[in-house]
């Protein structure tokens, strides 16, 4: 028996092709704004987030999503951390030390305000993006799916879908945090007998191996149900009325009937993952170096034309600024393609293991024709 996770490689690579091109800058931008709020391919990186954070709000995203665990512990180191760095409380900031200028500690309670006012600000842009994100992953598919992007018409339609996953995910992650404090619980009550002085360097040195494992097990099984989730789930919600425990009922049916298929899908899209993150990296340091030189070159020009001075300043620093939005844009342009080739291989591979799933029939047949 052929596994199809090999078979459809070759399919996706000419699936996403026929979409992209020829090259279309409207369809690009659309798809790139889009492809920022969404996730990979369900495989490499859905194993990675869940390594780094067992109650991760944000599996579908974009390899450029916060969660937030993350989030908040930024907030708290800095909160913790600048007293400190000021000399002292809060309360004693607000008064001139006798090695600052005068001014100098209203100057820096004012920075500090700036910092904290900054920190919510990227808190409130990743919790939107967060739930966004839920929206438009069925954006994307659908837009794969029917080869066409309309943003704004198929956020519309997904309105309850993006209700459905987002809730799914909140509810999931917050049973992922519970069993992984369970397990927890569980390691303390067997190796250390309960007793919080058994409970030290030593012991977690000889229990390395198992905290391993099972660091590492837990890791795939919740990223395996959240990348299952994206990458299957969300297709097979988008045929007809299906909401996502219907999909989820259908999905784990298939995976009961095939479960060699399911698993070397898992094992391959690591794989591609891994590759497309890497070609990623190259294309994005390859952009950068080429867009550095043309506005440093006018950033380094306006700075000693204008003498080095307050306006100087400011004006290469309104060319920098514009150098990281459109190394931004080149580096969601570039996801694209990768993120196109990752979606149609796994909704191909999910057509040929039952094709009453199929979600995108009519690719398929063009690109079998």
């Amino acid at each position: 028996m052929s596994l199809h996770a090999i078979d459809n490689i070759d399919d996706a690579i000419d699936a996403t092709q026929a979409f992209l091109f020829p090259f279309d800058l409207r369809t690009w931008l659309k798809l790139a704004f889009v492809a920022f709020f969404v996730a990979g391919g369900g495989g490499a990186l859905n194993l990675v987030r869940s390594m780094n954070s067992f109650n991760n709000f944000d599996q579908g995203a974009s390899p450029t999503g916060p969660s937030g665990t993350e989030s908040e512990f930024a907030l708290t180191g800095t909160l913790d951390v600048f007293p400190s760095l000021v000399g002292g409380t809060v309360s004693q900031v607000t008064q001139p030390g006798p090695d600052l200028p005068s001014g100098g500690a209203e100057a820096l309670a004012g920075l500090g305000v700036l910092v904290i006012v900054a920190i919510v600000a990227i808190v409130l842009f990743a919790l939107v993006v967060g739930v966004l994100s839920n929206f438009m992953e069925f954006v994307f598919v659908q837009s794969l799916a029917e080869q066409e992007v309309h943003v704004r018409r198929y956020f519309g339609d997904n309105v309850g879908n993006g209700v459905q996953l987002l809730a799914f995910r909140f509810v999931f992650g917050l049973l992922a945090g519970a069993a992984s404090v369970g397990l927890f619980l569980l390691f303390f009550l067997v190796a250390a007998g309960g007793e919080m002085a058994d409970l030290g360097p030593q012991l977690l040195a000889a229990s390395s191996t198992l905290l391993i494992v099972g660091f590492l097990g837990f890791a795939l099984v919740t990223g395996t149900i959240n990348g299952f989730t994206t990458v299957f789930v969300v297709p097979l919600m988008l045929q007809g009325d299906h909401g996502i425990i219907t999909g989820w009922q259908r999905l784990f049916s298939s995976l009961r009937e095939q479960p060699k298929q399911y698993l070397a899908y898992l094992f391959f899209s690591v794989v591609l993952g891994i590759g497309v993150n890497i070609v990623s990296g190259f294309a994005l340091l390859i952009g950068g170096g080429l867009l550095a030189i043309p506005f440093g070159l006018v950033a380094v020009a306006l700075w000693f034309a204008l003498g080095e001075g307050l306006a100087a300043g400011i004006l290469a620093g309104i060319v920098v600024v514009l150098f990281v939005l459109t190394l931004f844009v080149v580096a969601m342009l570039v996801k694209v393609p990768l993120v196109s080739f990752l979606r149609y291989y796994a909704m191909l591979v999910l057509g040929d293991i039952d094709a009453d799933m199929d979600p995108i029939p009519d690719v398929r047949a063009d690109v079998e024709g």
